[in-house]
C-alpha cells in the first residue's frame, strides 16, 4: 500500500512539473509571436516580401463592324457601323529574370529579421498579336487606342532607384503603377502606335533594384521563363510552385535557375482573375537557421519523456537498492529540468543555439549530480546517474539536428531503455520489495550512548 501512495503521489509531482513545463512552452510560442510581430513592424517601415510579375502590355483595341438596324433619319432599316473598345493582356514571348541578393539584418532589441537588396533584372520579347486573334466579329475592322506596358511590384516601396525600361532598343518613362487592375502596384511605360504594331516582334529590357523581406519570388508570366538567383546567403529555402532546375549551396552563399514553360503554369489564365495568392511563383526564402524558438519548442515535445524516464530511474534506484527518497527530492530533481529548458530559450535568444544547450546542459546535469550525492549517499552512483541524464540530453540534441529520423531516432531509444529495465530487472520479486522496504522501515532502533 505504501508503494501505491508513493506512486501516486509521484504521478501528481510528474502532472505539477508538466503543467511548469505547459507554461515554458506557452512563453516559447509567445517569444515567437513577438518575433513575427517585430518582423512585420520592419516590414511595415522596410518593404515586405516581395512577388514580380510581368511585364505584361494591357493594349487597348476598338472593334469597328457593320449591323443591321433601323435607321431612324432614313426611315428604314440598313447597315449602321457599331465600335466596341475592348481591352486585352499580351504576354512576353520570352523572358529571361536575372537578380543578386545580399541580405542584411535588422534588429528591434534581441529580435532580428533577413531583409535583401536586390540588383538585376529582365530582359526578352513581345510578339504581339495578329489582328485575326483579336477579333470578335467577322470582317470587322481593328484600331490600336493604346496600350501600357506594366510590371507589378508587390510592395513598391521597396523600389530602391527609379527602374530602366528599354522598349525597342529605346529607353521610356517609366510611371507610377502597373496599369493591371487586380495587381495595381508597380511601374509602367506608354506605347505608342508607332512602338510595336500588330504581329511585330518587340525586345524589351528592363533594370530594376528592390528591396525587401525575407522571400523573393518571380511570377512565370511568359510563354518561356528564365530565372537566376544568386546570393552569398548559405542558408535558402526555395519556395513556390516549381523547384528549381539546377542548384548550388555551399558556406559561400547560393546559385539557383528555374526553366518554365507556359504549357506547365497557368499564370496568363489566371492573371486577369486573380491576385498573389491565385498565382504560380517560384523564389527563395531566405530562412534564419538559428532561429530559436522552432528548437525549443521541439525540445519541450520530449519533456515529459524526461520527466518520465528520471522519475523511474529514481524509483528503480530507491525500490533495488532498498534506499529512501522523498517526494520532495524528486520535485527538486524535476523542477531542475523543467529549469533546463527555461534556461535553454533564454539563453538561445542572445548565443547560438548549440552553445546555449550545452550550457543548459552542463549546467542542470552538474547541479543535480550534486544534487544526488547527498540523496543517494553515493558518490559513484550519484555521477552514474549524472551520465544518465547527459546522455538523455545528448540524445535529444541529436533528434533535434535530424528532424527527418526524430520519430525513428526516439523509437529505438524508447525501446532500448524499455529493454534494459526489463533485462536489468527480469530477476526481481516485485511482491517482496514492499515488504523488505517496510521491514527495514520498522527495525530495531539504533542507541547513541553520548558516553561511548
Amino acid at each position: 500500500m505504501k508503494l501505491i501512495l508513493k506512486l501516486s503521489i509521484l504521478a501528481t509531482l510528474a502532472i505539477l512539473i508538466l503543467v511548469a513545463l505547459g507554461s515554458i512552452k506557452n512563453l516559447t510560442r509567445e517569444r515567437k509571436q513577438r518575433l513575427l510581430s517585430v518582423k512585420q513592424n520592419i516590414a511595415a517601415s522596410y518593404a515586405g516580401e516581395q512577388v514580380i510579375v510581368g511585364p505584361v502590355i494591357r493594349l487597348n483595341i476598338r472593334e469597328f463592324w457593320n449591323e443591321r438596324s433601323f435607321i431612324k433619319e432614313e426611315n428604314q432599316w440598313g447597315q449602321k457601323e457599331v465600335n466596341e473598345i475592348r481591352t486585352v493582356s499580351v504576354f512576353p514571348s520570352d523572358l529571361e529574370f536575372t537578380s543578386s541578393l545580399r541580405v542584411e539584418e535588422r534588429y528591434r532589441g534581441i529580435f532580428k529579421a533577413n531583409v535583401f537588396l536586390s540588383s538585376g533584372g529582365m530582359q526578352g520579347a513581345f510578339t504581339l498579336p495578329d489582328p485575326d486573334t483579336l477579333r470578335t466579329k467577322p470582317n470587322s475592322r481593328l484600331e490600336w487606342v493604346s496600350a501600357t506596358a506594366g510590371v507589378h511590384v508587390k510592395d513598391p516601396r521597396g523600389i530602391s532607384s527609379p527602374p530602366s525600361f528599354t522598349w525597342n532598343g529605346q529607353k521610356d518613362q517609366v510611371l507610377p503603377g502597373s496599369q493591371f487592375s487586380n495587381l495595381p502596384e508597380g511601374f509602367h511605360i506608354v506605347l505608342s502606335k508607332e512602338d510595336g504594331a500588330f504581329q511585330q516582334t518587340v525586345p524589351f529590357e528592363i533594370h530594376l533594384d528592390l528591396h525587401g523581406m525575407q522571400r523573393f519570388q518571380v511570377v512565370p508570366i511568359a510563354s518561356q521563363n528564365q530565372v537566376h538567383l544568386t546570393s552569398p546567403w548559405p542558408h535558402p529555402s526555395f519556395i513556390g510552385d516549381f523547384l528549381a532546375t539546377t542548384r548550388e549551396i555551399g558556406e559561400d552563399g547560393f546559385s539557383a535557375s528555374w526553366n518554365v514553360n507556359g504549357l506547365a503554369t497557368s499564370a496568363q489564365q489566371r492573371f486577369d482573375t486573380h491576385g498573389h495568392s491565385g498565382l504560380q511563383t517560384m523564389g527563395v526564402d531566405l530562412i534564419d537557421p538559428v532561429n530559436p524558438y522552432p528548437m525549443t519548442d521541439r525540445a519541450l515535445k520530449y519533456s515529459f519523456l524526461f520527466v518520465f524516464l528520471t522519475f523511474a530511474a529514481f524509483l528503480l534506484f530507491e525500490l533495488l537498492r532498498n534506499l529512501h527518497i522523498h517526494p520532495i527530492q524528486y520535485g527538486f530533481v524535476g523542477i531542475a529540468q523543467a529549469v533546463f529548458f527555461l534556461l535553454l530559450l533564454s539563453l538561445s535568444e542572445h548565443i547560438p543555439f548549440g552553445t546555449a544547450y550545452l550550457l543548459a546542459t552542463a549546467g542542470c546535469t552538474g547541479i543535480i549530480t550534486f544534487y544526488l550525492t547527498g540523496v543517494l549517499a553515493n558518490t559513484w552512483q550519484s555521477f552514474g546517474f549524472g551520465g544518465f541524464l547527459g546522455l538523455l540530453y545528448v540524445t535529444l540534441f541529436g533528434l533535434l539536428q535530424s528532424e527527418d529520423h526524430a520519430l525513428v531516432a526516439g523509437s529505438v531509444l524508447l525501446f532500448g531503455l524499455l529493454s534494459s529495465v526489463m533485462l536489468f530487472t527480469r530477476n526481481v520479486n516485485w511482491y517482496t520489495i514492499g515488504e523488505k522496504k517496510a521491514k527495514a522501515s520498522d527495525g530495531p532502533a539504533i542507541s547513541f550512548d553520548p558516553t561511548s
